[in-house]
């Protein structure tokens, strides 16, 4: 039969659109986010000094989060991660259902073990600590912990049956050397080897992607589009170098500055599970504004995938 070039024009219309229906699903091979539990960390780093100091920040996170729907802090794993002088401070005032994690665990150099002054993984774990907080810009570029320190203290956390926020991110030489997913994935792949690769452990995996570059005052952001590309990049890596499971089950987060105004620009994004939060996290009415709008976007996300 002649084919009039009407329905010519008809063929190529669908075809077109099957074919961009069958990226847009390959794009979206990893399940939606809430088949994993949302997960903000906050890290105060050295901002609170004073046990005064701490006790007004925990009474006001228990007023803020007693106002939170019962849906919405079901919905997300909180984390506070203060000073280790305050630590077991915070735990018993913080409300229980709030974790407490500490900023880091042992040294900053080899060996991970109990030196002076040194703060190991049963301490943690006696003290009620349920994540520490590895890999931070801080620790890697201002204190010289190497890939390799952390990927062992990341080995003894997850023995003792603590989790990690494990920071990767790279810096603006690197990024504009085009070296970007190279640094993150020997940051990333270094911790994997020393760690099981089964859906239980990477239960207890937090990623948080921290593009150094854009992390400071006067610095450019990183739009939320580009956090979305190196989340699914990270996530594939895991899948093809570690396993299908431990890619599915681990949460990877986005650490740069996030704050009220911003938040919803990254929450939209499929893989962004959700943040490690700095300053913001030092104001209670803030960080219950984030978390709101973390589970709010994804609600709504998925209430509108549900209604196509």
């Amino acid at each position: 039969p002649i084919i009039t070039m009407k329905s010519f024009a008809l063929l190529s219309l669908v075809l077109y659109f099957a074919s961009n229906f069958l990226v847009s699903s390959m794009e979206s091979s990893s399940p939606p986010s809430s088949n994993r539990k949302l997960f903000i960390a906050t890290n105060w780093k050295c901002s609170i000094e004073s046990s005064s100091d701490a006790d007004k920040l925990v009474g006001s996170m228990n007023d803020e989060w007693s106002k939170l729907d019962s849906s919405i802090k079901d919905s997300v794993e909180l984390s506070v991660h203060p000073p280790y002088v305050f630590l077991d401070r915070v735990r018993r005032g913080l409300d229980p259902s709030i974790a407490v994690g500490s900023q880091n665990v042992f040294d900053a150099a080899f060996p991970n073990k109990g030196n002076t002054a040194a703060t190991t993984t049963k301490m943690l774990s006696e003290l009620g600590c349920r994540w520490i907080l590895l890999g931070h810009s801080d620790r890697r570029n201002n204190l010289g912990e190497t890939d390799d320190l952390i990927a062992e203290k990341a080995a003894l956390a997850i023995r003792e049956g603590l989790g990690i926020v494990l920071t990767v991110g790279e810096k603006r030489e690197q990024r504009e050397n085009g070296e970007t997913l190279a640094v993150l994935e020997k940051q990333l792949g270094t911790v994997a080897a020393k760690i099981p690769d089964d859906e239980d452990t990477w239960n207890r995996v937090a990623l948080a992607y921290e593009p150094v570059w854009a992390v400071g005052e006067g610095a450019t952001p990183c739009e939320a589009a580009e956090a979305q590309r190196i989340h699914s990049a990270l996530r594939e890596y895991i899948r093809k170098n570690v396993s299908a499971k431990a890619a599915d089950a681990c949460r990877i987060t986005y650490t740069g500055s996030v704050n009220p105004d911003n938040a919803e620009a990254y929450a939209g994004r499929s893989e962004v599970d959700g943040f490690v939060v700095g300053r913001a996290g030092l104001d209670a009415v803030k960080l219950t504004s984030i978390i709101k709008t973390l589970v709010g976007t994804k609600n709504s996300a998925l209430e509108t995938k549900s209604a196509l």
